[in-house]
């Protein structure tokens, strides 16, 4: 049902839609950003539009901050608690990698109100993360720690009655940083297809907000109820300046990129989704008023990065590189104030410069979409089963491959540098890798993600054989070629295939985590490598105590509280 949705919407926007060779070729997916509809903002949308309400229920803490809390989220039929179990740790063992063993911040959401024997259970295994075992009413497993650099600093601003100094937080954005939100059946969880119809968190990704919300909401209750246990009364708590400014940090990894790979109908919806709001704006005619509405984010963009930092970004631009790009956006829309086809215009020059501008404009108009989320949600939720229709023959399989795989002849898959990668589950952490194919043999580890070669070497075999062979007698003559042959049914759609080659020796990682990282409504690129990087979620986005009937949509991109540059 979803699938045919989808296709209905793709179809009735077709010759308006970006094609393919733009948006899924690597320089774009490296350059998108958050839009009105990443994951974490539908759910907020989703929370006021059902009258969720949210509170803290238990809150037994020590002065250092360890022990226990719950957050209890109500929607008009169901519970939701999420418990988190705290400590404190070395520094040393601080890390943003997936394979720590020491967490400071363990917890779970789990359906309904535990009770005490249920809160035992969860006590034992929830610190043991992968380790541990959990029942269906178990939704999503999370952990991650205090930030080494800011944490303590805000609890001394706070027991000493005043508020951060905005150039001494600098790029904290977050006060806690989580490193994995495991779901979908792991460890004995509830599985997504095991969401019963009607069920408020059966849309992808929406029970892992739920619980990153309450993640982040843990962390200024964590800060504030440290800052009192050390001042008493003379401590002070968060502003309305600084109560939502700061997100929840997060780290991520290569594990985001087989993902990518090997869910082709995934990556299209989302794709789907936001070019199909993309098609539309750029078709609405420019009232004034939309045109001011438009202006009002450029100006809300341009504050947000002009109070950011200077940091080192690569290959990502920084805050001071996006102020000047919005400053070349914000002339371009007075130009074409008066174009009753501003929107077309506006984006017709943005895809003349390069691909950060380009998709930063495209985020911004995006705003003005006011699509159905209901439907949203449907188009996100898919039948990735795509079986091989063996009646089909050579003729068809090369005419698909020449419709769909033209910018393969744009990559040199013939060098030996085309393959000099190959990823792998690793022993230690269980997640994927990437190996120079000489180092390690991969010994039945290895993830088969290597498409761009696989269909390059089908496509040469394909020249070899008969128009009116069937797919069936090609796979019983050539069975490597099973899995090539698989993909191209499985990729018939116009977003499902990122145009890159992950093993290629120069493939840069980053690019596409970056694209992943958006649509859940991540910001605040920080690369640390060609592999991994932090990013920051939530920021500026209303606390529990703000869900209601009159909260708004516009929180991203906040500006740094009394800052003076």
């Amino acid at each position: 049902m979803a699938r045919t949705r989808l296709l209905a919407e793709l179809e009735r926007h077709n010759g308006a839609l970006r094609s393919p060779d733009l948006v899924m070729r690597p320089n774009t997916l490296g350059a998108a950003r958050l839009t009105r509809y990443s994951f974490s903002r539908m759910m907020l949308r989703r929370a006021t539009q059902a009258a969720w309400r949210a509170t803290r229920t238990a809150f037994n803490m020590d002065a250092q901050g360890r022990g226990e809390a719950i957050y209890e989220l109500r929607t008009a039929s169901q519970r939701f608690s999420f418990v988190a179990f705290t400590t404190t740790i070395n520094e040393d063992q601080h890390t943003d990698r997936v394979i720590a063993d020491a967490w400071e911040i363990s917890a779970a959401l789990f359906e309904g109100q535990p009770s005490e024997q249920d809160l035992s259970r969860l006590r034992a295994q929830v610190p043991l993360q992968e380790e541990g075992r959990f029942d269906a009413r178990v939704l999503v497993l999370t952990r991650g720690n205090r930030s080494v650099r800011f944490f303590q600093y805000l609890v001394d601003c706070l027991a000493a009655g005043t508020q951060p100094e905005p150039t001494d937080v600098a790029d904290a954005g977050y006060i806690l940083r989580s490193t994995a939100f495991y779901a979908n059946g792991k460890y004995g969880m509830r599985s997504f297809e095991g969401y019963p119809a009607g069920h408020e968190l059966a849309v992808p990704y929406r029970a892992q907000f739920v619980a990153a919300w309450f993640f982040r909401e843990l962390g200024y209750d964590l800060v504030e109820h440290c800052a009192q246990s050390k001042s008493g009364t003379s401590a002070t708590v968060f502003d309305e300046q600084w109560r939502r400014y700061f997100g929840l940090g997060n780290a991520t990894g290569l594990g985001l990129v087989p993902y990518a790979f090997k869910h082709p109908r995934v990556l299209h919806a989302w794709a789907s989704v936001r070019e199909l709001a993309l098609a539309e704006v750029r078709a609405l005619e420019a009232t004034p008023a939309l045109v001011d509405q438009l202006d009002s984010w450029v100006e809300r963009a341009h504050q947000h990065f002009a109070t950011g930092t200077t940091d080192n970004c690569e290959p990502f631009p920084n805050a001071a590189t996006l102020v000047r790009a919005l400053d070349e956006i914000r002339t371009v829309v007075n130009r074409v104030r008066t174009d009753r086809e501003a929107f077309d215009t506006l984006y017709r020059w943005a895809e003349t410069q390069n691909p950060e501008t380009t998709e930063l404009l495209v985020s911004l108009l995006i705003e003005l979409h006011q699509g159905d989320d209901s439907l949203v949600d449907e188009m996100l939720t898919v039948e990735e089963n795509a079986a091989i229709d063996l009646g089909s023959n050579v003729k068809q399989l090369r005419q698909i491959i020449n419709e769909r795989y033209g910018w393969l002849n744009e990559v040199d898959l013939d060098d030996d540098k085309a393959d000099h990668f190959w990823w792998v589950i690793s022993d230690n952490a269980e997640e994927p890798r990437r190996v120079p194919r000489p180092a390690l043999e991969p010994n039945g580890r290895d993830v088969a993600i290597d498409f761009a070669t696989r269909i390059w070497k089908l496509s040469a075999t394909l020249e070899t054989l008969p128009d009116e062979l069937s797919v069936a007698e090609l796979l019983a003559q050539h069975p490597s070629h099973r899995l090539a042959v698989s993909r191209l049914f499985a990729t018939d759609t116009l977003y499902g295939e990122p145009q890159d080659n992950p093993c290629a020796a120069d493939f840069l990682p980053l690019q596409l985590q970056r694209f992943q990282l958006a649509m859940y409504g991540m910001d605040n690129f920080k690369p640390k490598s060609t592999d991994w990087l932090r990013v920051t979620l939530f920021q500026g986005a209303p606390r529990i105590d703000d869900l209601g009937s009159a909260m708004t949509d516009d929180w991203v991109f906040p500006k740094r509280p009394r800052y003076t540059s």
